[in-house]
């Protein structure tokens, strides 16, 4: 019978552990490591764990500390394991909707990239790490598409972006950047925002941004040093950063890091980019950059700058009439992005006008007209109607975001300006009818903006209980 003061072996102590000879755990991350910040790690060869190759105690924490041996840094930790198991071909059979949902709006990492990613998983932390991040974003972005009966739920969402943070290689002396790390930040990011968790995507923006600063992507003497394919690659992540971190701003009142930089250089030795692609990703970029310091400075914070003409100049680089004919020729998916992205700049132009009393019935500029949002919920209506909704909800929380602030606009008017005639009135409330049903189509709409938004439709119903029309808002 065992005495009551044993205690069961652990079957085998990690490798720091056991060259130091103390007790281990046999956790993932044993409680030794896990107090003294090292490198977790279970070697299979025994001569590499005998006491003749043992250290000292010092010599063993410096040594997990600085992953000084390129051995110990490619072995992989033991990992909590998935819900499910998912085999190489699951991650394989992604690439199609990657490649047509996520990669037009993120095109560094390709296809080609991911799969060799794939085949590294089992040894390399970082291409584990990059493939579960690879993986949650687009199951996110498409489960809205998915025609199997059980759709990505949230929480095999959650449980990749666990995977993820879990395999990465710890932060700690010596440790380089790469772009797949920065890409893999990003792609946490974006599934963060999905899921309500902004402060979470925040930190993962920042922690792209500090990769992409330390690798000195916008230095034009490490560029010259590049491959075209490689400079290029460099240049369009730059920008991914750059468009995040400027929408973020808007949305959770940030300051931002990132200056404007060159355009990325088209790619003419290997192709990766379509000239489809690269033709809408420039006209992403163009249209973030109109997020410019003022912008970001009035609308954040001090808005006594916020004049009618600064409005106006504003309204004139909004209301490009080349830019409707050079985003026509793109493709669907491009065109939803870049026309709603353009309304609502357009609904934050206007809303910043009205915080300075700016506005009037009858202004010489539509973005200092008190009906404007009226206008906007026209156009918005007939663009909706005409494209599939699933073009619409694969681009994910950033639009989302976009629609609840243009139909909250939309609402406010409605209900606070009511000097319209009946038709008027019917017109403004089918428009936001057609609004609330593509919103309240997406998946991580989050039940306080659903709440805010069915308490206008109730005012909305209350003050024009004679029109039929009203009725059909949600309540």
């Amino acid at each position: 019978m065992a005495s009551p003061r044993s205690v069961s072996r652990v079957p085998k102590a990690c490798d720091p552990c056991n060259r130091r000879k103390v007790r281990c755990n046999g956790q993932q991350r044993c409680q030794q490591c896990e107090h003294l910040d090292l490198l977790c790690t279970y070697t299979e060869n025994r001569s590499a764990r005998s006491r003749k190759h043992s250290l000292h105690r010092g010599a063993v924490i410096s040594k997990y500390k600085s992953g000084a041996t390129s051995k110990t840094t490619a072995l992989m930790p033991r990992l909590s394991p998935l819900t499910t198991k998912l085999p190489p071909s699951y991650f394989e059979s992604l690439l199609p909707d990657y490649m047509s949902y996520v990669y037009p709006f993120s095109p560094i990492i390709t296809d080609t990239e991911i799969l060799n990613s794939i085949t590294k998983m089992d040894t390399e932390r970082e291409h584990a790490s990059f493939v579960y991040a690879f993986t949650a974003v687009t199951l996110d972005l498409t489960r809205a598409s998915q025609t199997s009966s059980t759709p990505p739920s949230t929480s095999q969402i959650t449980d990749l972006m666990r995977q993820s943070v879990e395999a990465q290689q710890p932060l700690v002396i010596g440790f380089r950047p790469s772009i797949l790390r920065a890409m893999t930040s990003i792609f946490i990011q974006m599934c963060a925002m999905s899921l309500g968790h902004y402060d979470l995507g925040f930190f993962y923006l920042r922690e792209a941004i500090s990769m992409i600063q330390i690798l000195r992507i916008s230095d034009k003497t490490v560029l010259a040093g590049l491959s075209g394919a490689e400079r290029a690659r460099r240049q369009r992540l730059y920008w991914q950063c750059f468009i995040h971190e400027r929408f973020m701003s808007i949305v959770y009142f940030s300051p931002v890091t990132l200056p404007p930089a060159q355009y990325p250089e088209e790619d003419t030795t290997t192709a990766s980019v379509s000239m489809g692609i690269q033709a809408g990703w420039t006209q992403v970029i163009k249209t973030f950059c109109m997020l410019d310091a003022s912008f970001i400075s009035h609308w954040i914070g001090d808005r006594s700058g916020v004049t009618a003409s600064w409005v106006e100049g504003k309204h004139r680089e909004l209301d490009d009439e080349l830019w409707e004919v050079e985003v026509a020729v793109l493709s669907e998916l491009q065109q939803a992005d870049l026309v709603i992205t353009r309304q609502w700049m357009r609904t934050l132009l206007w809303q910043m006008a009205m915080s300075n009393c700016l506005l009037s019935s009858h202004a010489s500029c539509p973005s200092l007209e008190l009906e404007m949002p009226l206008r906007l919920s026209s156009q918005l209506r007939q663009f909706l109607t005409k494209i599939e909704q699933n073009t619409i909800r694969v681009h994910g929380s950033s639009m989302v975001s976009k629609l609840l602030e243009i139909i909250n606009t939309i609402a406010d008017v409605v209900i606070h300006v009511p000097q319209a005639t009946r038709e008027e009135t019917t017109e403004r409330i089918e428009d936001i009818v057609v609004m609330q049903d593509v919103v309240f189509s997406f998946h991580n709409l989050q039940v306080m903006s659903k709440n805010i938004l069915l308490d206008k439709f109730r005012l909305i119903q209350g003050r024009f209980p004679h029109i039929e029309v009203a009725r059909q808002l949600a309540v």
